[in-house]
């Protein structure tokens, strides 16, 4: 019998319940990035101009109608304003998401003071207060006039991820007298809080005790603005903002700082200090001044890993990272920074930057030698994505054997508890090295790896 013509697609074949768990995790995935990343306008467009679901409608009938009948993938909501229908759509989609959580973005594309749309937007948003998961706000200038501010007020027991960001270029006649406190919002349940220094500098502190008992992560940005405040706003509002959420922040990120020169020496001077169990700094390592001796983790991310006499010492951790990071031209061996942790990680970062953190480490450098961090006995490279891990390798080499010998043949085969419980304070021996992603190694280079660390693993990336 001649074989029959099949007359749908095999996308059209999928049960509807099939179809809307796929849609349904899909959207999951996207919302997690949402939460992890500032919101852009570019971000609610998915594919072929249109944002997500009307994306998923457009395959074919059936996904139309699945879409149309599954209120719960109409929860993801973007409103751009100006936008001369944007309340009518708002709504729309509100009434489409039929009391399930709603994680809405709302983005000012125009550096304006005021819209006249503002007003409805931020009254419609009050009447589902109680609907929000997640709430961002994109250089939204409405947020500095009380009046609107009052709107957006409510129980938001549900929320679990804020990001605000003030206006770009506000201009220093921006004083905490003149902005009003931001946030009248209750927010028991709030995860994530990702503001800029703007929103910090207004933020009311009863508000942080009373709303991030169970924070998990506080992200604060600059963007590409040096703020205009001098170093008292630095050194006093941003600390004892910081210092009001209930408890140690278990994952604080600070995203772009950069510290006027005289700002360091007034830290330093007032010992203000920022606790966090994680601290995640960008673009520049100065801001580490702020941070008290009680994190386990320090990553670094996007810096210039260079010598700087202004930091003197990293805060005390248990793991240093470092990714992405680029160094400069190593003329003398660095005086600084010194550190007392034992993990160091170094993932997607340049030779320079390896090459100074292998002297910090011990690596004879023009004729002299002097580990700066001497209990390290864990050292990780890691390439990832497209990255090309290069390294001075006979400076690696060289490093091990410089530690193995500070530390003594008789203390060669201690581990670290047993250091400890000796007292031991002079350098440690690198007892665990693995590469990921690096390039082939000879096997006569691997086995002297293999005889100098305990813990030795060569991965090589896969072309």
């Amino acid at each position: 019998m001649p074989r029959k013509k099949l007359t749908r697609r095999p996308v059209e074949l999928l049960p509807a319940e099939t179809v809307c768990s796929i849609l349904k995790l899909a959207l999951e995935n996207i919302i997690e990035d949402d939460m992890m990343t500032t919101a852009e306008a570019e971000h609610r467009v998915i594919a072929g101009g249109l944002p997500f679901p009307h994306t998923m409608a457009s395959v074919c009938r059936q996904w139309r109608d699945v879409v149309s009948s599954a209120p719960e993938l109409w929860t993801r909501i973007f409103c751009m304003i100006p936008h001369k229908s944007r309340h009518q759509t708002l709504i729309s989609q509100l009434r489409k998401a039929c009391g399930h959580p709603v994680h809405l973005t709302i983005i000012n594309k125009h550096n304006h003071l005021k819209q006249d749309e503002v007003p409805g937007i931020l009254n419609c948003i009050a009447l589902h207060i109680g609907q929000l998961k997640s709430l961002r706000i994109r250089n939204f200038y409405s947020l500095y006039f009380k009046e609107y501010c009052d709107a957006l007020a409510g129980h938001a027991l549900q929320l679990e991820c804020l990001q605000v960001t003030g206006p770009k270029l506000l201009g220093c006649w921006t004083t905490r007298d003149r902005i009003p406190p931001l946030f009248r919002l209750d927010c028991p349940t709030l995860r994530i809080l990702d503001i800029d220094h703007k929103v910090a500098h207004s933020l009311d502190h009863q508000w942080l005790k009373n709303n991030l008992t169970n924070v998990e992560s506080v992200t604060l940005s600059f963007g590409d603005e040096l703020p205009c405040y001098g170093p008292s706003y630095l050194v006093d509002d941003v600390p004892k903002a910081l210092n009001a959420v209930p408890g140690r922040i278990p994952c604080l990120i600070i995203d772009g700082l950069q510290f006027p020169f005289q700002t360091i020496s007034v830290i330093r001077h007032q010992d203000l200090k920022i606790g966090a169990e994680k601290v995640v700094v960008r673009g520049c390592m100065k801001v580490l001044d702020m941070i008290d001796e009680y994190c386990k983790t320090i990553v670094i991310r996007d810096c210039e890993f260079v010598e700087d006499p202004r930091t003197r010492r990293l805060p005390s951790s248990d793991t240093l990272e470092f990714d992405g990071c680029f160094g400069g031209s190593l003329e003398v061996a660095p005086l600084t920074p010194s550190w007392d942790g034992d993990t160091v990680t170094i993932t997607n970062s340049d030779s320079l930057c390896l090459k100074t953190i292998f002297v910090l480490l011990g690596a004879p450098f023009k004729d002299s030698s002097c580990s700066l961090w001497p209990r390290v006995t864990t050292l990780k490279l890691v390439a990832k994505d497209d990255f090309v891990l290069k390294f001075p390798f006979k400076m690696l080499k060289a490093m091990i054997s410089s530690r193995r010998e500070a530390a003594g043949q008789e203390n060669l085969g201690k581990s670290n508890v047993e250091l400890d419980a000796i007292g031991f304070k002079r350098v440690r021996p690198i007892m665990v090295l693995h590469v990921h992603g690096g390039q082939g190694l000879l096997r006569k280079e691997r086995v002297w790896f293999e005889e100098h660390v305990r813990d030795f693993v060569w991965d090589c990336k896969k072309r």
